[in-house]
């Protein structure tokens, strides 16, 4: 099975041109699109909910604005411990929200 530890020593034991040409690889073509999705860079991560800060700075607005929004009732959100959290999925069903309305 490969790992991102093998894969890691693999590369670490390259030569450094190899390794210069490899980066360029991923350079060039990891990135052949111009935007990529929230969904698509963070799939791995599988939802796992937003902090506040997270999901205000993901939304490019302040974690005042943010809050002010959550105690409006326009963002839902849950209680983990201490700390509340938005899912991924409501932070996409707002942006769909606020995309329709303008």
């Amino acid at each position: 099975m490969i790992t991102a530890e093998k894969v890691y020593r693999d590369i670490v034991q390259m030569p450094l041109k190899e390794r210069e040409k490899l980066f360029l690889m991923i350079a060039r073509r990891g990135f052949e699109k111009d935007l990529y999705t929230h969904y698509e860079v963070h799939d791995e991560i599988g939802g796992s909910p937003f902090t506040v800060r997270e999901a205000a700075d993901y939304l490019g607005v302040s974690e005042t604005t943010l809050k002010k929004w959550i105690e409006e009732g326009k963002i839902k959100w849950k209680r983990v411990g201490k700390r509340k959290v938005i899912e991924q999925k409501e932070i996409e069903a707002f942006k769909e929200r606020q995309a329709n309305r303008g």
